[in-house]
């Protein structure tokens, strides 16, 4: 075999060309192209995956060019991209690497291998670029909630005021999530809902959001008395900070007898889940197996059954897997910088979740160094994939940014245009409405007041901290008197 090393100058054009803010990955999507034979598509998405350092990407590039899929057959290039795949230990990227190796003269291995130190500084270039950077002077420290270790994850029916709640809260035109019932559920059930929910949880313990995990019957008026119920506010060294959660609520809470007896169907459906979690079936059905042990514990027949399955997942490279493993750990405060690692390995494969709480941690951590510019970086991935709240959050710093540079106006005033049907409800879209008004060119004083005052007004129903907005409209509306003699 004769290898062209002229060819290699090539690759590093290809994965280190691309600015900051160019694009954003979509794996998968690419590997939808690559099992449609679409490869020119997916060779470009797996390039944009490349340039975040994804094993996944360099391994699928490494197979196109190795077998020539929709390109000429290019072993340069293959072996480039299986080399850093394995240098990240993927599937059978070091085997494949060693084989390819092995095949060439000795003289032709020592000049690759000296070619391929070029490339062992690769990954921590794009660390560096686009993902948290640790902040180990914290890590000994966790957040606490009113001195405690953990939030209640479990919501009793009872503790919530789903009755009265409603007829003075508008949910009509929208809410904080987009959420619509299942047309199927019966309004009219004696059965209690089964509602899991993920959310950050604010500085001052409000529940902002809310997405839907996992949910049964009739679940509405469980999500919109759940955004009213009242937590302990996350402090970090004695300072307020922000957390994200999971909460039980309804049925959720069961344990496996209630279960059984009240959602037999379901009880069935989980015990099947349980007998197709072996590594003889697929990526799928293993996933949903953990999912499973993770959302109903009481499946569970060994300590951490849910954390290892999810872990033996995410190391086989199944993204959802990578996300629900990291944010676990990060949640439970167990090992944050493999909970951020695994977030972020997600996020790589343009997973808008996963890039929305990357981009949180990026901003709010008390982990990591705060660093606006790669959380709008991933923002703005999100964004392309339809996350609202991902939108609002890079509306905020391109209106509100430290880092001057960032600030954009007429973007935020973009931005906010893509949410205004969906967002009615939300007390942050009206407060970023009313900033927009105040700071774009053709400031509108009038507009300013009546955004922020609907914003103050909707946070306010729903037990959120808005003195700091209350503090800019009294400072908005007050007049100055002048004395003189």
């Amino acid at each position: 075999m004769t290898l062209k090393l002229k060819k290699i100058k090539l690759v590093t054009a290809l994965m280190l060309a691309i600015p900051l803010q160019a694009f954003s990955a979509d794996l998968l999507k690419a590997n939808t192209d690559f099992k449609n034979k679409d490869y020119a598509q997916a060779t470009t998405a797996y390039l944009e995956g490349a340039e975040l350092g994804s094993a996944h990407a360099y391994y699928q590039l490494g197979v196109i060019h190795s077998m020539g899929l929709g390109t000429p057959k290019d072993p340069v290039n293959a072996l480039i991209y299986f080399y850093l795949a394995a240098q990240q230990n993927y599937h059978n990227s070091a085997s494949l690497l060693y084989k390819m190796l092995s095949n060439l003269d000795t003289e032709q291995q020592q000049s690759i291998k000296a070619l391929l130190k070029n490339y062992e500084s690769q990954q921590a270039e794009i660390q560096e670029k686009y993902f948290p950077v640790i902040n180990q002077n914290n890590l000994a420290f966790k957040v606490t909630f009113n001195g405690k270790a953990a939030l209640e994850h479990k919501v009793y029916s009872e503790d919530l005021q789903t009755d009265s709640t409603f007829d003075e809260f508008d949910i009509s035109s929208g809410g904080f999530d987009d959420e619509e019932e299942d047309s199927t559920t019966s309004i009219i059930s004696s059965k209690r809902p089964i509602l899991i929910v993920e959310h950050d949880v604010g500085s001052d313990g409000s529940i902002r959001n809310i997405l839907d995990i996992q949910k049964r019957g009739a679940t509405i008026k469980y999500r919109e008395a759940y955004k009213l119920f009242p937590l302990a506010k996350p402090e970090f060294k004695g300072m307020p900070v922000e957390f994200i959660h999971r909460a039980y609520i309804g049925a959720a809470v069961y344990d496996g007898f209630d279960i059984r007896e009240e959602y037999p169907a379901l009880h069935r459906e989980l015990r099947m889940l349980l007998k197709k979690g072996t590594d003889d079936n697929t990526l799928a059905e293993q996933y949903n197996y953990a999912m499973a042990l993770l959302n109903f514990p009481w499946l569970a027949t060994e300590p951490d059954q849910a954390e290892l399955a999810l872990k033996k997942l995410s190391e086989k490279g199944h993204p959802s897997a990578m996300y629900e493993y990291g944010l676990k750990l990060y949640r439970e405060q167990k090992n944050i910088p493999q909970a951020i690692h695994w977030i972020s390995e997600a996020s790589k494969f343009g997973l808008a979740r996963a890039e929305y709480r990357l981009a949180k941690i990026l901003q709010t951590s008390p982990w990591v160094m705060a660093d606006d510019s790669k959380a709008l970086f991933w923002y703005e991935s999100a964004m392309e994939k339809g996350h609202a709240a991902s939108t609002l959050r890079a509306t905020e710093i391109k209106l509100t940014s430290k880092d001057l540079s960032l600030r954009d106006v007429n973007g935020a005033i973009e931005y906010l245009a893509q949410v205004k049907d969906s967002q009615t409800a939300n007390p942050e879209y009206f407060h970023l409405l009313a900033l927009s008004y105040k700071d774009r060119k053709q400031r509108d004083f009038k507009l300013v007041v009546e955004n922020l005052e609907t914003a103050i007004r909707i946070a306010n129903r729903a037990n959120w901290d808005v003195s700091e907005w209350e503090d800019l409209l009294a400072t908005l509306t007050t007049g100055r008197v002048s004395i003189t003699e």
